[in-house]
């Protein structure tokens, strides 16, 4: 449930930063920013427990540099947020971090076919910076007319790669108490 909803505010609060936000308005979406960083970074285990069996070194690697890279994230925001704002230094080499490691563990999610979770999943993770960067970039200067938030492109990418895997982590989730359900009765 934490990955879908963190997914959510992620997806949400990035796709919201590409109007080039003034400050006041930046203050108003840190919280709900903060927020879904919190729920994904608890939904990393979920996502491990999910997919550890098949793990080859490229996924033990992706996810691994993946998670750190989000725990960091996760904490160098709200620092940055309400502490010291170099802090925020923190929190983009966290992002990115966590794209690269999102990245390459999506890539191992498309080369195996033991993974549970859905590929649509693995290919927003493929896309979140190669193509996340670049689109945030080019859409906030020549469509808005100034160039802000690149970030917001890979964690709209990275956002919605988490509702998909939420939403598949739940549904197993829903199948195995089914199961047992059934097995005890």
């Amino acid at each position: 449930m934490s990955a879908t909803l963190g997914g959510i505010l992620t997806a949400v609060v990035n796709l919201y930063l590409f109007t080039v936000l003034n400050p006041q308005e930046f203050a108003l979406v840190e919280p709900p920013g903060i927020l879904g960083g919190i729920f994904l970074a608890l939904g990393l285990p979920a996502l491990y427990a999910s997919e550890h069996h098949w793990f080859g070194r490229l996924a033990t690697v992706g996810f691994w540099v993946m998670a750190v890279g989000w725990i960091g994230a996760t904490i160098g925001l709200p620092v940055a947020t309400y502490g010291p704002g170099i802090a925020f230094l923190a929190t983009l080499l966290g992002w990115l971090i966590a794209m690269l490691g999102a990245l390459m563990f999506g890539v191992a999610i498309l080369r195996t076919d033991a993974a549970t979770v859905p590929r649509l999943g693995a290919w927003l993770y493929v896309a979140a910076l190669p193509v996340g960067l670049p689109l945030a970039i080019g859409f906030t200067t020549y469509v808005m007319g100034q160039g802000a938030d690149p970030w917001a492109g890979p964690l709209l990418f990275y956002g919605l790669a988490w509702i998909v895997f939420g939403r598949s982590l739940r549904r197993a989730s829903e199948a195995k108490d089914a199961t047992t359900e059934i097995a005890n009765a």
